[in-house]
């Protein structure tokens, strides 16, 4: 099958345009930096003799539309096509392939938001199985899976780099913790990544490993305190249903699959801070003095 090309790429990250990607299976981002393998829609040659002319005729034209949808960016019309095109043969794998790369499209979003749910990639993985139940001889659905999923995983790790950050704070307004919400953020992110790595046929754990990384205690939230009340101050949120040390030791056991040499991080433990302490002796302190002053007037 030949590949149809591009009339315009976007960056999955950023929302840049990208230039000179004709031709290329992968290109960098020039605004944000960001590593994009391309997602072309797929060629899908009509063989089943066992249709009518007019559904033939039909259907060709159909895949004429979607695929003209899908080159110029317009992926809600090329689903809707994808739509009608298996409701003529539901057997084609290029079909279903496409119609998860549009999903991909209308899901995705850029850094800053929050759109796509572990729901939505559920749904394209879905789409893709379809492909492989059906056509199991599919030329193209390797590599479209591979590309969606890496571009899923990629996007979801920055918007876990960008997005997750401290967001409870003392008395004086300085930043200390994470909120519940944030954390609940945090853990779909986990979700998405873990999806992005069921997507892709040639299993990379790059995104597993950034889980457990930040299982670890290694990036922004200090997950194994929280769930063992390590150092917690009472306005950090208790975690519900999140067991992270299990979550951790199972991703490990999984990666190790596919990666025999990946050597897990250790836990990172914070030490205490020993400011609260040195406060409360300076307090102990003034009132043994106020005390003493009292009990011995000059």
């Amino acid at each position: 099958m030949g590949k149809l090309e591009l009339s315009s790429l976007k960056c999955t990250s950023c929302g840049a345009n990208i230039k000179g990607f004709e031709g290329k299976q992968e290109i960098s981002c020039d605004y944000c930096g960001t590593h994009n393998k391309i997602l072309r829609p797929k060629e899908v040659l009509v063989s089943n003799t066992s249709l009518s002319e007019v559904n033939v005729d039909k259907l060709n034209n159909f895949i004429e539309i979607l695929q003209k949808a899908m080159r110029a960016g317009n992926y809600n019309e090329g689903y809707d096509y994808c739509n009608k095109a298996l409701e003529i043969d539901p057997n084609i794998g290029a079909l279903w392939e496409n119609k998860a790369i549009c999903s991909f499209w209308l899901n995705i979003n850029y850094i800053k938001d929050d759109k796509i749910a572990d729901t939505d990639a559920r749904e394209i993985k879905t789409y893709l199985n379809a492909s492989k139940e059906n056509d199991p001889d599919s030329n193209t659905y390797i590599e479209t899976a591979d590309f969606i999923g890496y571009n899923l995983g990629l996007i979801t790790k920055l918007k876990y780099v960008v997005n997750i950050y401290k967001d409870v704070s003392d008395a004086q307004g300085n930043l200390f913790g994470f909120s519940r919400e944030m954390c609940v953020k945090a853990k779909k992110y986990h979700e998405l990544m873990e999806t992005s790595f069921d997507i892709l046929e040639n299993k990379d754990t790059t995104f597993l490993e950034f889980i457990v990384e930040d299982l670890s205690n290694l990036k922004s939230i200090n997950w194994i305190d929280l769930e063992k009340g390590i150092h917690v101050p009472s306005s950090m949120p208790v975690l519900m249903g999140y067991q992270v040390i299990k979550k951790r030791e199972g991703l490990i056991i999984l990666i190790k699959e596919y990666n025999k040499q990946y050597v897990a991080p250790e836990v990172y433990f914070k030490p205490p801070s020993i400011w609260p302490k040195i406060i409360a002796g300076i307090v102990v302190f003034f009132i043994i003095i106020i005390i003493y002053n009292e009990a011995n007037p000059k």
